[in-house]
C-alpha cells in the first residue's frame, strides 16, 4: 500500500514554515500534499500563517487579526521570505492542499475565492480542529474532501466526522490504533496520522495501515517510504 506524504508547513527543517519557497521544496522532495495554515488580515486578506500573532515566526509583533495585508507584507518570515497570500500559494505551488482553518472567519472568503478557481478547488483539501467550523466546511464545500482534526484518535472522534459529513480524519497518536483505522476506513472515511518524523514512526504508520501521514521532515521521510516500498515490493 502506497501511503500519501503530506508536507506539514512545507519543508520548515530547511526553509521557514508556510512560506511559498518552503512549499516549493517540499514538493521538490516528493511531497504528495502540502499541509498549511490559514487566516485572515484586518482588511479582510487570506494569509498563510500558522499562529494568531506574527511574534514566533516573523520578525514583527502583534495578532495577525489586527494588522493589515500591507503591513503583514512588510514583515520577514524568515530568510527575507513574506507571509504569502492564500493566492501566491495557488499560483506558486501545483500539489494538492491541505488548507487548515485556523481563523473561522477564513472559511467563507476561501470559498468566494475559489468559485472563481475551479481547477485550484480540486485540489484542495478544507480541514480544522473545531467541528463547527467542520459543518460550515462541508457545507461551503461540498464536493471536496473536508477533514476533522484531532490531536489524537477515538471513535467518539470517528462518530463525530461521520456526523459532520467530513470524508477524512487526521489524528495523532493519541488512541489511534489499527482496529480504529480499519474503522474509520469501513466508515468511509481517509485516515492520516501526524506527525511521522522518523523511521520508526513510518513504520508504525504503516503497520496501522493508515492513508497517508503528515511530516516536517520531506527529503528523509521521503527517501525511507520509497526504500521500504521497494523492499516490500
Amino acid at each position: 500500500m502506497t501511503m500519501s506524504l503530506c508536507a506539514h508547513r512545507g519543508s520548515p527543517s530547511v526553509l521557514p514554515e508556510n512560506t511559498v519557497g518552503s512549499f516549493q521544496r517540499a514538493v521538490d522532495e516528493g511531497a504528495d500534499e502540502i499541509e498549511l495554515d490559514l487566516r485572515l488580515s484586518a482588511d479582510g486578506r487570506l494569509v498563510v500563517i500558522h499562529d494568531a500573532t506574527v511574534d514566533r515566526t516573523t520578525d514583527g509583533t502583534g495578532a495577525v487579526a489586527e494588522l493589515t495585508f500591507e503591513q503583514l507584507r512588510a514583515l520577514d518570515a524568515g530568510g527575507g521570505a513574506p507571509i504569502p497570500s492564500f493566492e501566491e500559494v495557488l499560483d506558486g505551488v501545483g500539489a494538492r492542499l491541505q488548507v487548515e482553518i485556523k481563523a473561522p472567519e477564513a472559511a467563507g472568503p476561501l470559498a468566494a475565492l475559489l468559485r472563481d478557481r475551479p481547477d485550484d478547488l480540486a485540489r484542495i483539501s478544507p480541514c480544522c480542529f473545531d467541528a463547527d467550523v467542520v459543518a460550515e466546511l462541508v457545507r461551503l464545500f461540498p464536493d471536496a474532501p473536508v477533514g476533522l482534526i484531532g490531536s489524537g484518535g477515538s471513535a467518539e472522534a470517528l462518530d463525530r466526522a461521520v456526523e459532520l459529513g467530513a470524508s477524512r480524519v487526521l489524528f495523532g497518536w493519541a488512541g489511534t490504533d489499527r482496529a480504529l483505522v480499519e474503522q474509520a476506513q469501513a466508515r468511509g472515511l481517509e485516515f492520516s496520522i501526524w506527525l511521522v518524523n522518523t523511521p520508526e514512526q513510518l513504520r508504525d504508520a504503516r503497520a496501522l495501515g493508515v492513508d497517508g501521514f503528515t511530516t516536517d521532515h520531506t527529503a528523509a521521510i521521503a527517501a525511507e517510504l520509497a526504500r521500504t516500498e521497494e523492499a516490500a515490493s
